[in-house]
């Protein structure tokens, strides 16, 4: 896959290989034969060769009136939908859909003609998807399928949807795995890493992702109150503002979190500042803060990043002879600690957790925690025989 000029005589072509197996897209430049423009024509063989290796290449948009260009193939739907989606999502959910399009779609697609396209002929496929990919996979990759081929439904107002009765069954949804009281104390009191002893607390006690708990810096956080404002996460190597407007919030600190930060402050709070680049909520914009960051990898100097704290926590909970959960458990047992608490409203809860309202609540994190809810019965008779 590459891109190149051909100069013959005082003419000008392109040549661009955006796809490895099949044979070069070549164009005529109409531009007279000039030093200048052959050094623009250099260029502009530079920008196409990087746009396909960056898998950005379209070439509609160099050559518009190409009678490469074919409607009649899905392939040129596919180009269109990727570029109208490519700033409408955050960059780590477009490169989800690329690679659902990229693995799956257009190898079967491409070549296809959108009216050939019917409801017998996506549920054969998805028949065969069936036989290495998980329903949850299938449903998203379908769904991609789907809004491409609208495209050329609405360009030429065709009414007839074959996706229309395709039903994907999802797996029921895997239940939260929570860790218990008895389980979090043996976390807590085994001896860790440096770097993520006062973090422990936090992914209990705070109920943050992940995402959001690496990306806090001191500027975040207010010890006197007990309280971090949240204000950013961090995705595939990127900060970005949080993914929508209810999950920027403040919350409020549990002690033992509180005191984790406070000896935190000591290791991390007068470290220097780093400017990092903000990716903002229209996925164009980015802004720079300057931020002294909370959480830092001792050995590499840098903020942490999800992959390298999965494999301490991994390591941290063999050592305590805790079942293997996924770190973001943490803030699933944050909930349901609370909630079979018996102390906390769930309304305090969807808050701190930067729910609009208490459904996700019971839906996602609300499993009671059997050996660590409190003897309501005898609650109950107590108060019933004052």
């Amino acid at each position: 896959m590459s891109a190149g000029l051909e100069i013959r005589g005082k003419s000008m072509r392109i040549w661009m290989k955006p796809i490895s197996n099949e044979p070069p897209i070549k164009e005529t430049l109409d531009w007279p034969f000039t030093p200048e423009n052959v050094e623009k024509a250099k260029k502009l063989a530079g920008l196409i060769k990087l746009e396909i290796e960056l898998d950005q290449f379209n070439l509609a948009k160099h050559f518009p009136h190409s009678k490469h260009l074919k409607k009649n193939q899905m392939s040129y739907y596919i180009t269109q939908y990727k570029e109208m989606i490519r700033w409408e999502v955050a960059p780590s959910t477009f490169d989800g859909y690329n690679s659902h399009i990229k693995k799956h779609v257009f190898p079967r697609w491409a070549k296809t003609h959108p009216k050939d396209i019917d409801t017998a002929a996506v549920k054969k496929w998805v028949n065969e998807l069936h036989e290495y990919l998980a329903p949850k996979t299938i449903r998203e990759v379908v769904t991609r399928l789907a809004s491409i081929h609208d495209l050329w439904r609405q360009e030429n107002k065709v009414p007839y949807n074959p996706f229309e009765t395709i039903v994907v069954k999802q797996l029921d949804n895997l239940e939260p795995d929570p860790f218990t009281k008895t389980e979090i104390s043996l976390i807590l009191g085994t001896v860790s890493s440096s770097d993520i002893q006062n973090l422990l607390p936090c992914v209990f006690w705070t109920g943050l992702s992940i995402s959001e708990q690496i990306a806090i810096a001191w500027e975040d956080v207010d010890l006197e109150k007990g309280t971090i404002q949240i204000n950013r996460n961090f995705v595939k190597g990127v900060y970005k503002v949080t993914k929508n407007r209810r999950r920027k919030r403040e919350i409020k600190l549990l002690q033992p979190a509180i005191q984790a930060l406070r000896r935190q402050y000591a290791v991390t709070g007068n470290r220097y500042s780093q400017v990092v680049s903000v990716l903002q909520r229209d996925n164009r914009t980015h802004k720079q803060e300057k931020l002294h960051f909370v959480w830092i990898n001792q050995e590499y100097d840098e903020p942490f990043n999800y992959y390298e704290l999965r494999y301490i926590w991994r390591r941290h909970l063999k050592k305590a002879n805790v079942r293997y959960r996924g770190i973001n458990q943490g803030r699933h047992t944050f909930a349901s600690q609370l909630l079979s608490s018996g102390q906390v409203p769930p309304e305090w809860i969807a808050d701190q957790l930067g729910h609009s309202d208490t459904s996700m609540i019971y839906k996602h994190y609300g499993k009671l925690i059997a050996e660590d809810i409190p003897d309501y019965l005898t609650k109950i008779n107590n108060y019933i025989n004052q």
